[in-house]
């Protein structure tokens, strides 16, 4: 029987740690779900009995947490095949320069961005022990400024400060260390789910197209 490979999923408050998992387990993967606060309360009791998914609970703003975390992957793996970091949080829609409160663009960048380069940082040593070790970074297209610049885009009106530049950042990471890992056997991808016609401001579902993109990337 083929050896399952090893995901890591995090997942902090978008609801789509869940579907990511669903169709990792699909696809022959061992999946470990790293979740905060209300997702790990949600998604504890969907794979309660999972044979295949395992739900931790992690703070995404602690750096001993997330370390705890890589050390559990390495004594219980050893390896790591897929990082998938789509934890994020979202605040301050509409606001203004003045109604900005910079605690909360603190505490969103970081579970948005900080967290991403940690766990990408923490976690090379079990990547480069993984088969065909890749990285996928869930990103928005709201973190990009051509889009955003661009009237016809639906999300250009958005007024999203830190979330928006949080994934701009992110954006701009996911390049720049694709150029560091090309030498390499890691591959790191940037992957937006999330675009009108699958996204209403209460919940999130995947088309056929996102779906097959994922899998590609995965596979």
């Amino acid at each position: 029987m083929e050896e399952k490979r090893i995901a890591l999923v995090t997942e902090a408050g978008n609801g789509l740690g869940k579907i990511f998992a669903d169709l990792l387990l699909e696809y022959n993967y061992k999946v470990i779900l790293a979740a905060a606060g209300k997702s790990y309360e949600l998604l504890t009791k969907t794979y309660v009995e999972a044979q295949d998914c395992r739900v931790i609970e992690v703070d995404f703003c602690s750096k001993d947490s997330l370390y705890e975390l890589k050390q559990f992957l390495d004594s219980k793996f050893g390896k790591l095949d897929l990082l998938i970091n789509n934890a994020e949080t979202v605040n301050g829609f509409g606001q203004k320069i003045s109604q900005i409160k910079m605690d909360e663009v603190k505490c969103l960048f970081d579970i948005n961005f900080f967290a991403v380069l940690r766990l990408v940082k923490i976690t090379k040593p079990l990547l480069e022990k993984g088969e065909s070790p890749r990285i996928i970074n869930v990103s928005s297209a709201l973190g990009d400024i051509n889009k955003m610049k661009d009237k016809t885009f639906c999300y250009s009106d958005y007024s999203l400060t830190a979330y928006a530049t949080s994934k701009a950042a992110l954006n701009m990471f996911t390049v720049l260390q694709a150029k560091e890992f090309k030498p390499s056997k890691i591959a790191i991808h940037s992957f937006d789910p999330v675009i009108r016609e699958y996204c209403t401001y209460n919940s999130v579902t995947f088309g056929e197209d996102v779906r097959n993109e994922f899998v590609e990337l995965i596979s």
